[in-house]
C-alpha cells in the first residue's frame, strides 16, 4: 500500500501570469475605483508593479497601491506617484485674513 503525501499549496502557486496579464488586471482594478484618479499609471516588469502619475491626496496613493497589490501575480508594488498640491499640516482651512 502506498501512502500519498499531502502538501499545503499556496493560492499563488500554479501557472505564473505574464506581465501583460498582470498589467491588464491591474489597469482594470484601478479603473474600477472611482476614488483613484485616472492620472495613476501602472507598469509591470517581472511581476513588480510600479505606480506613477499624480494624485492629490496621500490616501489616493495608499488606495492605488493596495488595489494593485491585490492583483493576482503582483509580487511587489513600487510607489513612484507624485503628490500634487499636497495639503498642509493645517488642513484645508482658509487663510486668516484678520
Amino acid at each position: 500500500m502506498t501512502r500519498s503525501r499531502a502538501t499545503a499549496t499556496s493560492p499563488h502557486l500554479g501557472p505564473e501570469r505574464n506581465d501583460g496579464d498582470i498589467f491588464g488586471a491591474a489597469r482594470v482594478a484601478l479603473d474600477r475605483r472611482l476614488d483613484i484618479p485616472g492620472t495613476v499609471h501602472v507598469h509591470v516588469a517581472n511581476g513588480v508593479a510600479t505606480l506613477t502619475g499624480t494624485v492629490h491626496l496621500p490616501g489616493e496613493q495608499l488606495l492605488a497601491a493596495e488595489t494593485v497589490r491585490r492583483v493576482k501575480g503582483v509580487r511587489r508594488v513600487v510607489n513612484q506617484m507624485t503628490l500634487a498640491d499636497p495639503i498642509s499640516g493645517k488642513g484645508l482651512e482658509p487663510p486668516d485674513t484678520r
